[in-house]
Parts: C-alpha cells; sequence; structure tokens
C-alpha cells in the first residue's frame, strides 16, 4: 500500500508544480554546437544536456530517456526542402508525446501549457529558400557524444538531397574521453611526421601487448593502429552505435556489476586501466550487448608520431563473453580467444559506417596458436596469426567502392 500512496502523492506533487521553463535565449546550449556547410546549406546542432534540457523545456525529461535535440537549418539556396526527424532518430518523439512526461494530474491548465511550449520549440518540416529555421527533434537519450544526421530533401527530388553527419558532444557522462587532454601529451615539435616505409616499420616495433594493471605483465595484445584526426575517429565509432565508457567510479562499478548479475543493457559500462607509451588508456569504446558481462571494447593511446601529417592512434580490441574469477582482480571479463575475428569486427564496423579511406595489415603482435596460445594479464588465453590491422578513416563518408586496401602484409586463409 505505502508504495502506491508514494506514487499518488508524486503524481499530485507533479500537477501543482509550475511550469517555468527557461528562455532559450538563456540556456546557453547553442555555444557548443557543432555545424557544417554543403553548398550554401549550413546545419548546426546540439544534443541536450539533461539539466540543459530540464532549463528549456520546463521538464525532467531524462527520466523517459528522452534528449531534445536542436537543429539549425540556414538555407541560402534557391529552393526549399524538408527535414524529416525519422533521419535524426528513426523512433524519435513526437513534441506531444515528450510533453506528456510532464504532465500531472488535476492541472489541465499547466498540461495545456507544457503541451503548447513543446509544440512551439519543435523543428519545422521544411524550411524555405533564402530562410533559416530551428527547433527541437525529441530523439533517445545518449550520453557522452551522439551521432545527428540530417537530410534535407529539395523540391527537385531526391537529386536535390543534402545530407549531413556531425558529432554531437554530450558532458553529462563521467567519461575517459572527457579527461583527455591531448595537448598535455606531447609537445608538437617532438612528434615525428613518418612517411610510409617509416610508419611501416615503426608499426611494426611496437610492443607486442599492453602491460596489465602492475604495468609489468604483457596483456592483451595491441592489435590495431588508427590513423586519423579525433572527428573522424568518434565519428566511425558512433555511427555503428559505439559509446564511451565511464570513467571508473563507486557508481559506474556498481552499475556494472549490476549489469552482470543481473543481465541488465549498461552501454556506458567502464574498462580497467591497461597500459602503452607508460600510461593508462587515453579513449576506449565499447559496444554493449545485452550484459556488461558480453561487449566489445577498444583502448586507444594517442602515438607519439604522426603519419603523412594525419593523427595516430594504437589500440586493443577484444570481445568479452562472460565473467569468471580471477586471482588478480578478484573478478574479470573472459576475453574471446580468437582475439583475430574481434580485430575482424571492427574492419567490417569501419567500413560498414563510411568512414574507412584504405586498411592494411602490418607486422607485430607475433603468431600464437590454439595450440600454444598466448595469455592476457589475467590469465585468459588467446591465439592470433600475429598481424595488426591498419586503418586510415576519414570524416567524410567513404563509399565502398572507394576504399583501398594497402599490400603490406597478407592475411593467411583460414
Amino acid at each position: 500500500m505505502r508504495p502506491l500512496i508514494g506514487l499518488l502523492s508524486a503524481a499530485l506533487a507533479a500537477g501543482c508544480a509550475s511550469f517555468q521553463p527557461q528562455p532559450l535565449d538563456q540556456a546557453g546550449f547553442e555555444r557548443r554546437a557543432q555545424s557544417v556547410t554543403e553548398g550554401k546549406v549550413t546545419v548546426a546542432v546540439t544534443a541536450l544536456t539533461e539539466d540543459e534540457a530540464r532549463g528549456a523545456f520546463g521538464v525532467d525529461l531524462a527520466d523517459a530517456r528522452i534528449q531534445p535535440v536542436w537543429v539549425k537549418v540556414a538555407n541560402r539556396e534557391a529552393i526549399g526542402f524538408l527535414i524529416p526527424p525519422i533521419i535524426i532518430d528513426a523512433e524519435y518523439f513526437s513534441p506531444t508525446e515528450a510533453a506528456w512526461q510532464g504532465h500531472g494530474w488535476f492541472s489541465d491548465e499547466t498540461n495545456a501549457r507544457i503541451g503548447a511550449h513543446f509544440r512551439a520549440l519543435h523543428l519545422p518540416k521544411s524550411v524555405g529558400p533564402g530562410e533559416t529555421v530551428s527547433g527541437f527533434v525529441f530523439t533517445n537519450l545518449d550520453e557522452g557524444f551522439k551521432v545527428v544526421n540530417v537530410e534535407l530533401i529539395g523540391s527537385g527530388g531526391v537529386q536535390q538531397a543534402r545530407r549531413f553527419s556531425l558529432l554531437a558532444n554530450v558532458p553529462d557522462l563521467d567519461s575517459d574521453y572527457q579527461r583527455f587532454n591531448a595537448g598535455k601529451l606531447y609537445d608538437k615539435s617532438e612528434l615525428r611526421d613518418l612517411d610510409e616505409r617509416a610508419f611501416r616499420a615503426w608499426i611494426e616495433n611496437l610492443p607486442c601487448c599492453v602491460l596489465g594493471g602492475d604495468r609489468k605483465t604483457a596483456g592483451d595484445p595491441l592489435n590495431v593502429v588508427i590513423v586519423g584526426e579525433r572527428p573522424a575517429l568518434f565519428l566511425g565509432f558512433a555511427r555503428r552505435g559505439w559509446n564511451a565508457t565511464a570513467s571508473i567510479t563507486v557508481e559506474s562499478s556498481l552499475r556494472i556489476a549490476e549489469s552482470s548479475v543481473f543481465g541488465s543493457r549498461y552501454r556506458y559500462g567502464p574498462v580497467s586501466p591497461l597500459y602503452v607509451f607508460g600510461r593508462r588508456q587515453d579513449l576506449a569504446f565499447q559496444k554493449a550487448r545485452s550484459s556488461a558481462a558480453e561487449r566489445t571494447h577498444m583502448r586507444l593511446w594517442l602515438a607519439p608520431v604522426k603519419a603523412g601529417g594525419a593523427t595516430v592512434w594504437v589500440g586493443q580490441i577484444s570481445r568479452d563473453i562472460g565473467v569468471r574469477l580471477t586471482s588478480k582482480t578478484v573478478t574479470t571479463h573472459k576475453i574471446d580467444p580468437e582475439v583475430d575475428e574481434t580485430r575482424w569486427y571492427l574492419n567490417q564496423e569501419m567500413l560498414y559506417s563510411h568512414s574507412l579511406g584504405h586498411h592494411a595489415y602490418a607486422k607485430g603482435v607475433g603468431a600464437a596458436t590454439v595450440e600454444s596460445p598466448r595469455v592476457n594479464y589475467t590469465g585468459d588465453p588467446y591465439w592470433t596469426d600475429g598481424l595488426r590491422l591498419v586503418l586510415w578513416l576519414s570524416a567524410n563518408p567513404v563509399n565502398f567502392h572507394q576504399v583501398e586496401a594497402v599490400q603490406w602484409e597478407t592475411l593467411p586463409a583460414r
């Protein structure tokens, strides 16, 4: 009976609560907007944080897993465009549906004001020639970062379409990448810029593996090298549903334990620190499955070199397939021992994200067989053909037929 009384009390309180949204010109979210221009059309977007959404709409939308995305379209073309929100989120919420989250009992007047406010801020369906429009699309909640795809359909038909893909930062998540400061790692004057031959030799001479928590014992293989700037890196992962990992805190540790035990999904589960270049990973991404016990995750370290002027990242990717006990860390995720399969998975992901310019395989990890496997820091066995996957990423979409395979090493037949 008490839970029911509490629910009724909360509903009544919501009905009596005042509705006082903040004026948009005071919200400040436009300062975080990302924009891109194609031809004479400019699109800007911001994915609102929980606090920003509460201020702008006067309603706690995050509890309902709803995230307003602000979109501004400045059209200096001679034709108008439709703006289909289904491209931004295939399961977006209507303004009235989102407004319902703030409705209370016995408060028809306030409920009507809430509904009118949401409808007034909704993104228009079209933008005319020489016109600028802005408004919100109510999307499913993402933390850390969010890919916002915007497609404009011109009056001339499909051939007049304009397509934009933007990465919106969502600083709500306490994540490793939010704390990463590339400028403090290396002096620009010390970064060697390598040509292709020197770059390949540098890759082949990297250590075979990460170091474990003791910073002495070899762990998982360093099986990936990525060439590309940070926007291309984040877009490539985000387009395929990867998320940033949360920093290790009491809260995130409890959530990942709950996810592993009860089989609930945790998209932002933290990863343990492993070490390369004398430091723990700079960035980490994961693609969650039904629980934190099963996920694919990748750690990345900013390298002290460049390749043809581009930023280089050294990475380790593996797939968690369960949880087990270990003498070193009490519990640990068990990795899929066939680490080359996970490496191949990453290659496919970047291809289908339309972020892959070209790719190659290089020597360096060292082969280990099923009959004579190596083990990682917590004792899980793995085997590999000994090669590293090298990916050159592009922030602009790349069609499949444009992707080039650089012939450094040939993958062995399976």
